[in-house]
């Protein structure tokens, strides 16, 4: 696909967007790339060429093509190599309209449009010495991000973000100008195959035998799944967490934290749709997190209609404090009372909620307003 790349497509002679997203194979980046890939393919008026890290994933077509590089993930190495030499090469020989990278990097290639979709939380990261004895290089690669979110981010004509909040801090991160942030909300992944039951309402059932409660999130030292644990710690109230808990140290300490601490289910690793299905069964969703640029398992839970039972951070907050099923806690103690009122069909202690600050970014909706952006 080093040739004349404009031609193996049906209209050559439309612009050509070219997205890097080599680093995504799993969890939210993966479900961004989704989209991307789906708005693209409806797009009317430009060319996409998705270079990926498995492109069997997608069908091309049409007016989306699709080049897989897997080597680039094994290891930090290639990826730089991929990011900083081998991208810049391919795209003097393709000379792209856009260059959109969906790998949190910037990439110095030739574009005459070039734009950054950040999703990494970690250069916002402050770890605890705790953080690195549970997962030393979960930290080292936190600072390396630093370096690589600032490595060629003024090449950018827009910086991306998900929230508003990591927008502004994104932006600030990376010094770039305030006229270039933009806010592109992630969809939630909602299913076909599952039957969505709409509002239903924890407190609409006062007499169930326990409250049921989840944590959807992977086995990674800044998700808090100890929180999720404390706060189902107390009686009639079951816990089911997505991990196995012996995917890592961090993973066997959360294994050993439950303990005998109330009803902990492990349910192992499941896909987006087992995930989907496990939060509609609950009746409430937790997200205790203590590093997130959005949080996608909260929108979905809100897009299911369950309850929420969040502390208030930047994301949350942005995400939840409309949707009238959430409850938000500011301290441990505070987060068990709302859910030991659950648990006994009561309405929680009412806190005021929190308000999102303002922001400056421009906020488009959906991957596909910005295509349209990044060609005009």
């Amino acid at each position: 696909m080093e040739g004349p790349i404009r031609r193996g497509f049906d209209r050559p002679d439309l612009p050509l967007i070219v997205v890097s997203s080599v680093a995504p194979f799993e969890g939210g980046p993966l479900t961004i790339l989704e989209q991307a890939v789906g708005d693209a393919r409806g797009f009317e008026g430009a060319n996409f060429l998705f270079l990926v890290h498995d492109a069997g994933r997608w069908d091309p077509g049409g007016n989306l093509r699709f080049l897989a590089v897997p080597w680039a993930r094994r290891s930090y190495a290639r990826r730089i190599f991929a990011e900083y030499v081998w991208f810049p090469t391919l795209s003097r020989r393709w000379t792209p309209d856009v260059w959109l990278s969906l790998n949190d990097t910037t990439p110095p290639v030739s574009a005459r449009t070039q734009a950054v979709y950040c999703h990494n939380p970690l250069p916002y990261w402050r770890p605890t010495a705790r953080d690195f004895r549970m997962d030393p290089r979960q930290v080292l690669v936190s600072f390396a991000y630093g370096l690589v979110y600032r490595t060629f981010a003024r090449r950018n004509d827009y910086i991306v973000g998900q929230l508003p909040w990591y927008t502004r801090f994104i932006g600030e991160y990376m010094h770039a100008p305030r006229d270039r942030w933009l806010v592109v909300v992630p969809r939630s992944g909602r299913n076909p195959e599952i039957s969505h039951t709409g509002g239903r309402s924890v407190l609409d059932n006062p007499r169930r035998a326990r409250l049921e409660c989840v944590y959807v999130s992977l086995p990674r030292v800044f998700k808090n799944f100890e929180e999720a644990i404390d706060l189902c710690d107390q009686p009639g109230v079951g816990l089911t967490l997505t991990i196995s808990g012996d995917e890592s140290r961090y993973a066997r300490h959360i294994r050993t934290h439950a303990g005998s601490r109330g009803d902990v289910r492990f349910a192992g690793r499941l896909s987006h749709r087992d995930c989907l299905a496990t939060m509609e069964e609950a009746d409430v969703v937790l997200y205790p997190s203590r590093l997130e640029t959005f949080g996608l398992p909260i929108q979905e839970a809100m897009d299911l209609g369950r309850t929420l039972v969040l502390p208030i951070r930047p994301w949350t907050v942005e995400i939840a404090a409309g949707y009238e099923g959430a409850y938000f806690y500011r301290s441990l103690e505070e987060g068990r009372a709302i859910v030991r009122a659950l648990a006994r069909g009561d309405r929680p202690p009412f806190l005021d909620r929190p308000v999102p600050e303002a922001s400056d970014a421009l906020r488009l909706e959906g991957v596909s307003e910005l295509y349209r952006l990044l060609l005009s």
